[in-house]
């Protein structure tokens, strides 16, 4: 099948020339991430171009109440990336916007510009620095910082003049206040409870994308017990907290291994899909972000909120996985959690005594890792597009 799209991808290449007002889209999952907040920027600003999202898998209603969530335009297109018309719009782009590649085992055409939006600053080895040599070739990348621009042209063996030092689209979506993340649950309102936490845990085995497996699984699975669940449940119930624990896409976690609680609710993707909301756009209604390695708190600096991180497995993350940095925890400017013992007083004490020590080493940390603080996908689309 791959020989077949590699074909047709050569032979369409040969009859189609890209052209200048067409910009194509990917990303994992499907409209999402800083691909679709940079497609949000140009449908609202540039009646002129002409949109084409490449998808894994075509389910119209879905995509299109997405869009419609976040723009008016009619200029765009949403087509299967495995499919004749798939490989049609690509060769015909100019630009090539992605957040994993796409069809990455072809070489780059010279009259497109293929960008590598990626999916995330990263605290944990990526790319070349993980011995991963299933890269995706561009001809940019993006970052949000000159430490980061350094970290990811080594990543991706790109010169570092062309990693554009941008800020993440994405981010942009994090100042609105559009939508929370009730939105995703029925018969829950955020505006009933006190306060509301983010529970964003990386995967430590993954079943999609980069088949791995991470650190031990039964240490970073302990704060996720059965019993634990319930103890932290009726802790949240009594200060009259909700709780959104957000797996990742690529998790061999489902939210059917969890059980029901009043006050914790698992979330994956698939509200989000139903819906049409942007992880993003629900997160600025938060009190809290709780995580471990996960690439996210780097965005939640921007809005100074404060972070705490879980992490009971560091030393064989560290050696299975690794870290871009030699001492992360330099850079991880909250409270950080290794046993179950501390979490919940850890919990009573930023959200009831509002006991926040770490403001200043957050605004440190975010000065160093962004350089950008607005208007993200104008500077990527002003970095590219002009």
């Amino acid at each position: 099948m791959e020989i077949f799209f590699k074909t047709f991808i050569y032979i369409f290449r040969f009859f189609i020339k890209p052209r200048e007002k067409y910009i194509c889209y990917h990303s994992f999952p499907d409209l999402s991430d800083n691909s679709f907040s940079l497609f949000v920027y140009v449908a609202n600003k540039y009646i002129n171009y002409t949109n084409i999202w490449l998808v894994s898998e075509l389910n119209t209603d879905f995509h299109k109440k997405k869009i419609a969530n976040y723009t008016n335009s009619k200029h765009f297109k949403i087509v299967k990336k495995k499919s004749l018309l798939g490989i049609y719009f690509f060769c015909k782009s100019k630009y090539i916007f992605h957040t994993h590649g796409v069809f990455n085992e072809i070489p780059l055409q010279k009259e497109q510009i293929n960008v590598n939006l990626w999916h995330g600053m990263p605290l944990k080895r990526i790319g070349y620095l993980d011995n991963n040599n299933r890269v995706p070739k561009s001809n940019y990348v993006i970052s949000t910082s000159l430490l980061f621009q350094k970290i990811m042209s080594k990543a991706f063996d790109i010169v570092k003049s062309k990693v554009l030092n941008t800020g993440q689209p994405r981010n942009d979506f994090l100042f609105e206040d559009k939508f929370k993340l009730s939105d995703l649950v029925t018969g829950i309102n955020i505006d009933d409870y006190s306060k509301t936490i983010l529970w964003m845990p990386t995967y430590r085995k993954s079943i999609k994308g980069d088949i791995r497996v991470d650190s031990d699984l039964e240490k970073a699975s302990d704060f996720l017990s059965t019993a634990y669940l319930e103890e932290l449940n009726i802790f949240l119930k009594s200060a009259n907290f909700i709780c959104f624990v957000k797996l990742h896409p690529m998790d061999f976690m489902s939210v059917d291994d969890f059980g029901n609680h009043t006050n914790i609710k698992f979330l994956d993707n698939t509200p989000f899909l139903e819906k049409g909301i942007s992880l993003y756009s629900v997160m600025n209604r938060t009190d809290l972000l709780i995580t471990d390695f996960s690439s996210i708190y780097i965005d939640y600096l921007l809005l100074n909120k404060p972070i705490l991180f879980l992490i009971p497995d560091f030393e064989t993350y560290q050696n299975s996985r690794g870290f871009v940095f030699d001492n992360p925890k330099t850079y991880m400017p909250g409270e950080i959690i290794t046993n179950k013992v501390n979490f919940i007083p850890y919990l009573e004490k930023i959200l009831i005594n509002n006991e926040d020590n770490y403001f200043k080493e957050r605004e440190y940390v975010r000065q160093v890792f962004h350089n950008t603080d607005q208007e993200f996908s104008k500077t990527v689309f002003n970095s590219v597009l002009k």
